[in-house]
């Protein structure tokens, strides 16, 4: 009795699962992502550059074509100068500071204990809030008779510092604030770094006598660089939209000498209903904003390149 053989056939079903990008089926998966990113991201933006050249008032519903004078009228406008002065100030703090204690947190924290597991967790905390929150929590730190005030008076009663009510003080609260939320990001960020250094590596710069300043120097910081690149660009976005923490701490004051581009766009739009103009900053800020992220992932792409 014969066996009747039949032809194999070998079914791939990775290939009659995979999507292809001419397929119908593609188009449609994607749809729904593109029209919430066009919803949320790209309708606002081209609203934003069609009421920058108009004078508009939402009261009246009066739409006038004025052309680019919301930008000339931007340029001799000092209070727009002045809280971009105190947006790059905050950033630059925030940049330094934030990256530096970043860096050593996650080189003290870089241990396989259980113990440095529950501290690696509790040092992430804080960028999990919100920033309004955050505000407040730091609103009961240091105001007048706040915390810190009362931690100082107990070694001195002749020292008050007022945190929030002077201006240079209050400045520097706020960026105290900021950087206590994105020192956590940049800890998390640069201690996974650290973890995907080779231990081969390590144990080559231990049998060539490197000290620890030689080690991180030669070895961690230069594979610090694609962690450092995106720690730069999240600050760098965090601080030009710097609004939250501000209105929680002081508000923008005193006298508006911590106000915010954010914090001005808002006020001009809503509090002096001139929406044209406001649009007019916000695109202006909008293009700052962009210039410095993509010059800094340039700046320091090339760095990842060269390490």
């Amino acid at each position: 009795m014969g066996v009747n053989h039949y032809p194999y056939k070998k079914y791939n079903l990775v290939s009659k699962l995979k999507i292809k990008k001419n397929n119908f089926d593609f188009l449609l998966l994607i749809t729904p992502g593109l029209f919430i990113f066009t919803l949320l991201i790209i309708f606002p933006i081209c609203l934003t550059i069609f009421y920058s050249f108009f004078k508009i008032s939402f009261l009246t519903n009066q739409y006038d074509f004025i052309g680019f004078k919301n930008f000339y009228k931007l340029y001799f406008k000092k209070e727009f100068f002045n809280s971009l002065q105190i947006v790059i100030i905050l950033t630059i703090l925030a940049l330094f500071f934030s990256n530096l204690l970043g860096i050593i947190f996650a080189k003290l924290l870089n241990n396989d204990h259980k113990l440095f597991l529950i501290l690696r967790i509790l040092i992430f905390t804080p960028f999990i809030l919100s920033p309004i929150v955050v505000g407040y929590i730091f609103v009961t730190i240091l105001t007048d008779n706040g915390i810190l005030n009362q931690f100082i008076a107990l070694y001195s009663n002749n020292i008050k510092i007022s945190w929030l009510g002077n201006p240079n003080m209050a400045l520097f609260s706020i960026s105290i604030a900021l950087c206590w939320q994105l020192i956590a990001f940049c800890t998390v960020i640069y201690l996974a770094n650290l973890k995907n250094i080779p231990k081969e590596l390590e144990d080559a710069a231990n049998i060539d006598g490197a000290n620890k300043i030689q080690k991180f120097r030669y070895l961690d910081w230069p594979l610090l660089a694609p962690a450092l690149t995106i720690n730069s660009v999240v600050i760098l976005i965090s601080s030009f939209k710097l609004y939250d923490r501000v209105l929680a701490l002081t508000g923008g004051g005193p006298g508006r000498s911590t106000e915010t581009i954010a914090m001005l766009i808002i006020r001009t739009a809503f509090n002096e209903n001139r929406v044209g103009f406001a649009s007019s900053m916000s695109l202006l800020l909008l293009l700052i904003s962009g210039t410095t992220t993509f010059i800094a992932l340039v700046y320091l792409g090339k760095r990842e390149v060269e390490n």
